[in-house]
């Protein structure tokens, strides 16, 4: 291991430096997540968070659970703090940062509720 090859528990699972790490050094990662070769959370893992504001300026704190594509869109889903129900948005990250677009069309909405469904069955 170079000396500024160290494992991490961030989640990137290349030898890429990830622009959303924190650590500045390269990854050494088999697997995403700590590494270790099974799937499970760690307690200490904290969730990904974003705040969506409110029309009446109020933020709702949301717990990012998954960022997924359907047909070349990209799509973001999250759970707001004290819901037990998931929002589902389009979803772009440019230079500004995320982007979230409400999906007016029920036929993108059925397809993009069906592929993160899916996704939390694995």
């Amino acid at each position: 291991m170079s000396e500024n090859t160290k494992d991490c528990d961030c989640t990137n699972p290349t030898d890429q430096q990830d622009p959303n790490c924190s650590c500045d050094h390269e990854h050494t990662h088999e697997q995403p997540g700590c590494g270790c070769d099974h799937d499970h959370e760690h307690e200490h893992e904290e969730p990904r968070k974003i705040y969506l504001t409110l029309t009446d300026g109020n933020k709702l704190e949301c717990d990012v659970l998954d960022i997924f594509e359907v047909q070349k869109e990209s799509y973001i889903a999250l759970l707001p703090s004290g819901s037990e129900t998931a929002l589902l948005y389009g979803f772009i990250e440019d230079d500004e940062g995320p982007q979230l677009r409400n999906i007016e069309d029920d036929e993108e909405y059925k397809g993009a509720s069906k592929v993160f469904m899916d996704r939390q069955e694995v």
